[in-house]
């Protein structure tokens, strides 16, 4: 999410680097896609395990406009869809605050669109980010409809654990 109500300190810079030190512990059978959504969602880096090109891409992201979180799942799920690693661990992780305004926006439409999705083999996972309006009620139910997990990150210390230390024992979701 680098819509608007994502440029706070507690927000994008800490989804930088926490997906900063996630690249950095990738193995050579991992592969990582950028998607973005604004006002609309656009994909940012292709598939790769290259962590200086991760890296890089993660520095260029800034937040601003409307947000279309509907629109950027979608393309998450379709990148994910794509490059399917069979066998493998295939997954989407949103990174936001939870406040969707433009486009597919209600929980229920959320849901529904997740629940199609989880069928192809990709779980959810939400990393929500930030106070405020931050939507802490949908970011567990989505990920909860999308076979997958939720958490919380309010520091650099919290991001280290959920995404190092607890990544390992929640790949395989039940």
């Amino acid at each position: 999410d680098v819509s608007g109500s994502m440029n706070s300190p507690d927000k994008l810079p800490l989804v930088k680097s926490a997906l900063s030190t996630l690249a950095g512990r990738l193995s050579k059978n991992d592969r990582v896609s950028i998607v973005v959504y604004a006002g609309a969602a656009g994909l940012v880096l292709e598939p790769t395990n290259d962590t200086a090109k991760i890296r890089a891409a993660l520095d260029r992201l800034s937040a601003g406009g409307s947000t279309a979180g509907g629109a950027g799942l979608q393309l998450a799920y379709q990148i994910a869809r794509d490059n399917m690693i069979e066998g493998g661990v295939n997954r989407v992780i949103l990174a936001t605050d939870g406040d969707f305004n433009v486009g597919v926006s209600d929980q229920g439409s959320l849901v529904e669109m997740i629940e199609q999705e989880r069928d192809s083999g990709v779980t959810l996972t939400t990393l929500g980010f930030g106070t405020g309006n931050y939507n802490e009620a949908m970011m567990e139910q989505i990920a909860n409809h999308g076979n997958g997990n939720y958490s919380y990150i309010d520091s650099a210390l919290e991001a280290e654990k959920v995404l190092s230390d607890e990544m390992q024992s929640t790949l395989f979701t039940i």
